[in-house]
């Protein structure tokens, strides 16, 4: 998550100077610290201020491919679920989980059904889980209606190709480079807090 936050706050310092009509792209990375250069460096490869520059050139509005793939890489995490512990029995275990937290969970789509009733050839599992809190999803549309996009709150529960059962849900952490106002913010780090607590349980299999 570290990275993530770097990446954006170099994306935000090289664009304020793109605004500047004598701005040097080229040389834009020299006002930034190690740190943050050092991440675009893992990033984008050995010369960040070439792709970099060639994006503001261009307008600045789009970070180069290597860095979106990164950045969205970022802001998913994936939980391990123990060993022995089926995805069906990871299901449940969101569901009751959401029970004890308090919060609704909306639905759950099992799309591996769906995929082998299309394909008539079984598929893996893939379960996908929306949960919400109604009054705090108000307030993020409120906020913008862009923000709808990521309503509800969203579990994947992926048997791998290795046969591994995982959960993939978005980084709460996203919310911080938000700058959400404090009324949303706060129920809105409440609800993360919940899913990082349902998250946790079912890794386990917890009801």
């Amino acid at each position: 998550m570290k990275k993530l936050t770097t990446i954006f706050a170099l994306a935000s310092v090289l664009t304020m100077g793109a605004a500047n009509a004598f701005f040097n792209p080229m040389n834009a990375m020299q006002d930034v610290s190690d740190e943050m250069r050092n991440a675009v460096i893992e990033v984008t490869g050995d010369k960040p201020e070439e792709i970099i520059a060639g994006v503001l050139l261009e307008g600045g509005s789009v970070m180069p491919q290597e860095v979106t793939k990164e950045l969205f890489m970022e802001m998913v995490q994936v939980t391990e679920v123990d060993e022995g512990i089926t995805g069906p029995e990871v299901d449940e275990s969101i569901k009751s989980m959401a029970t004890n937290e308090s919060i609704l969970h909306v639905a759950s789509f099992p799309l591996s059904e769906q995929i082998a009733n299309v394909t008539g050839k079984p598929y893996r599992h893939l379960t996908i889980h929306n949960i919400c809190d109604a009054v705090t999803a108000g307030k993020i549309a409120d906020l913008d209606d862009r923000y709808t996009i990521i309503l509800p709150c969203r579990i994947a529960v992926v048997e791998g190709k290795d046969g591994k059962i995982r959960m993939i849900s978005m980084n709460s952490d996203v919310m911080d480079l938000m700058n959400l106002p404090k009324d949303v913010y706060e129920p809105a780090k409440e609800v993360a807090d919940k899913m990082d607590a349902i998250i946790e349980g079912a890794k386990e299999g917890s009801f």
